[in-house]
């Protein structure tokens, strides 16, 4: 950038920490999108800030055909100069690939620029369509001779019958948990909230909160209702299953249902203790990251050679950086996972990637008698309370070319561990960026747990320390 372009970029980015400080979320956007907007050399003008700021939001995201859907059609900021002239366009129905339009709902013929004072409805009805996932398309034309469309698209599932039989299957575990007694089938009732999850799911895409991409209402209800039969007949529907899945639990912060995605490899045998790690998520992602974003599954093919049970926890928010609750959400799933299968309690291991290392760190530092050992991935952490985890064995991974991330977070914290005598190992992988680096030191993330085991002498000094502090 030049000097101008640069100053320019400065101050923008000031202007949006100031508003971010002060709780003026849309306006830190704004400054946001501005300066994105210089470094690309684009003007800012109405029409783009415009496509910057256009929210649509959808009454609900699971529908059946036939059905009237209504959007919301808002802004997260205001503009600072006012387009001239009305607003037109249209809602389209797309497939979930390509362009072409299936069917175009709704014509927006005239409508008022100013999105903020004056947000718009837009009722439109869902065709006749097979079962599965579309693009809801709306498309805003701004005023002006060659100004760009506005593109927003969002993703329903349209499906006959789904509602409906998601709520028999509700009603009905409702009535099996009224039957369980507590204390008499603990298992049985620890088992209902990964049925109920499953049932949840299409309000959680209807409120929004969950990227439905990959999910299959119609396999996840019918998972559910093979569960609530298990529960029927007095059996633990998941005790036998062996590779990847799903379980819930009831978070006792707040009496939600909590998720998590847990790797059982097929030769597990309760009669002997099994390795375990807790693998956390990076920002933006879920409890399905590690299992579904490394190379489809990378991470569970060698668990599975090496006999360990894995462990995801969604740790609440995308961006909750492992702390408060999202912390104690680690921490219950732990508990969870102890509870079910025969765990070595010298042999718990935590490991993550991005805002997952940085949750490595300070969830150890917090819990320092629990793991046997850490591999933090492009992450990073206080260097100063790494004297809380002096007795556990680190590995560290970096790219040094990691542009989101920067390698000095790593080179800090592995710099003050050496100070203290910490045994740490450092993989610095030249060229390496923010995500290329994860996938090829899985090997040596689980070389590192294979060769380390927790010492019950450190972990009782570690929690005691942890006590006083």
């Amino acid at each position: 950038m030049s000097e101008g372009t640069r100053a320019e970029v400065d101050r923008l980015s000031r202007m949006a920490q100031e508003a971010n400080a002060a709780g003026k979320y849309g306006d830190a956007l704004k400054h946001l999108y501005h300066g994105m907007a210089v470094m690309r050399g684009q003007p800012w003008t109405p029409a783009r800030a415009l496509a910057a700021a256009l929210s649509v939001k959808l009454e609900r995201a699971v529908i059946e055909p036939s059905q009237t859907l209504g959007l919301d059609l808002s802004q997260v900021f205001s503009l600072d100069e006012k387009l001239d002239g009305q607003l037109t366009g249209t809602v389209a129905l797309l497939k979930m690939q390509g362009d072409d339009s299936i069917k175009v709902l709704k014509t927006l013929d005239s409508f008022d620029p100013d999105l903020v004072s004056y947000p718009a409805r837009v009722q439109v009805t869902v065709p006749d369509v097979a079962d599965g996932n579309y693009r809801l398309s709306v498309k805003i034309q701004p005023p002006g001779e060659g100004a760009e469309a506005i593109v927003k698209n969002s993703t329903i599932h349209i499906e006959r019958g789904l509602v409906a039989q998601i709520a028999a299957a509700r009603a009905r575990l409702t009535k099996i948990e009224k039957k369980l007694k507590p204390g008499s089938r603990d298992a049985l009732l620890a088992a209902l909230p990964s049925a109920d999850y499953r049932l949840s799911l299409s309000d959680l895409a209807n409120a929004g909160t969950i990227n439905f991409d990959r999910i299959d209402f119609r396999a996840e209800l019918k998972d559910a209702v093979a569960m609530l039969d298990d529960l029927d007949r007095g059996r633990d529907p998941l005790a036998a299953r062996r590779g990847d899945f799903k379980k819930a639990y009831r978070s006792k912060v707040d009496n939600t249902i909590q998720p998590y995605r847990i790797f059982v490899p097929a030769g597990y045998d309760r009669a002997k203790a099994h390795p375990l790690i807790i693998a956390l998520h990076g920002m933006g992602g879920d409890e399905n990251s590690y299992f579904d974003a490394y190379a489809n599954g990378a991470f569970k093919l060698e668990a599975e050679k090496r006999g360990y049970i894995v462990a995801c926890p969604k740790g609440r928010q995308p961006a909750s950086l492992y702390r408060g609750s999202a912390e104690q959400d680690v921490m219950d799933v732990l508990v969870e996972v102890r509870r079910v299968y025969n765990i070595d309690p010298d042999r718990v291991y935590l490991t993550g990637h991005s805002m997952g290392g940085f949750g490595t760190w300070s969830v150890a530092m917090h819990h320092p008698e629990v793991f046997a050992a850490l591999a933090p991935v492009a992450g990073g952490g206080n260097p100063n309370e790494l004297s809380k985890i002096v007795q556990i064995p680190e590995l560290v991974v970096h790219g040094d070319a990691d542009m989101t991330v920067r390698v000095e977070s790593s080179r800090m914290m592995v710099e003050a561990a050496r100070r203290l005598g910490i045994e740490v190992k450092y993989i610095e992988v030249p060229k390496g960026s923010h995500v290329n680096v994860v996938v090829p030191t899985f090997k040596d993330v689980f070389d590192w747990f294979d060769a380390h085991r927790r010492k019950p002498s450190d972990a009782k000094a570690a929690a005691a320390g942890s006590k006083t502090k």
